[in-house]
């Protein structure tokens, strides 16, 4: 075999063994353009509860990825604003954040951004829109025991015209007891309850409010989660304090 030929083997065998680890350098996490976005290292440690998601819950199926994804936002008024899609359980320790809308966040429902998923999330194994959530912080983009967000509209294709409602996603490291309550901001009567006589630690922690059109009215609301972890007592609290306007089309 000539020696030219040789190489030209060689050369294509090392392209074949690095093309695996060219393409995972390519779906890391960094800048494209108007977000971050990728693959992160795995994190070393969490927090004993954090909230993973907050959006509007619609009928949407999200079982199989599209070529887009988008979330829109309700704001009573312009504030910081600082969104973050990642995955509800991780995988692929997907994160998508440091966004750059094209119009200035705005008062109302017109505050958009889309992105295609070939990018990245295409080329993930066995990845659905489901996987993930959204949460748009107000304020501050680090978590806290007290949150200010916008509950985000998450979606692949069809808005809905109204809020019928909402899907709050939390992490809890251990197994725990927790009740949610939601309440209008300045009164302490609850429009909504919910119990989980046991939550496992690892899995998320999904509560849901149903929004009855009409009996539920505009205005600034409150969840609060509180329990305790079941093997040592210790306590645990966490607010989430959102606006709700049900008029999406309008808006």
């Amino acid at each position: 075999m000539k020696a030219r030929t040789r190489w030209l083997l060689v050369l294509c065998v090392l392209m074949i063994q690095m093309s695996p680890a060219v393409a995972q350098l390519d779906i890391q996490y960094q800048r494209r353009g108007n977000r971050n976005e990728g693959i992160k290292p795995r994190p070393v440690s969490g927090y004993d509860l954090e909230l993973l998601s907050a959006v509007v819950d619609t009928q949407e199926d999200m079982s199989r990825l599209g070529p887009m994804l988008g979330f829109r936002f309700f704001l009573k008024a312009p504030a910081g604003v600082y969104p973050l899609v990642r995955e509800l359980e991780n995988k692929h320790y997907y994160v998508l954040d440091d966004v750059q809308p094209r119009t200035a966040w705005q008062a109302g429902y017109g505050n958009v951004f889309e992105w295609p998923t070939g990018v990245v999330l295409g080329r993930l194994t066995a990845f659905k829109p489901s996987d993930l959530g959204v949460v748009v912080r107000l304020g501050k983009a680090a978590p806290s025991v007290d949150e200010n967000v916008a509950p985000a509209v998450f979606y692949q294709s069809g808005i809905p015209a109204r809020v019928t409602g909402y899907r709050f996603v939390f992490s809890v490291r251990d197994d725990t007891a927790v009740t949610a309550r939601v309440f209008r901001e300045g009164e302490e009567k609850e429009v909504f309850s919910q119990r989980i006589a046991r939550q496992p630690g690892g899995r998320p922690l999904v509560v849901k409010w149903a929004v009855a059109d009409g009996e539920v009215s505009e205005g600034p609301y409150r969840m609060v989660l509180s329990g305790y972890f079941l093997a040592n007592s210790k306590p645990i609290q966490q607010t989430v304090r959102f606006y709700h306007q049900p008029d999406i089309a309008g808006r």
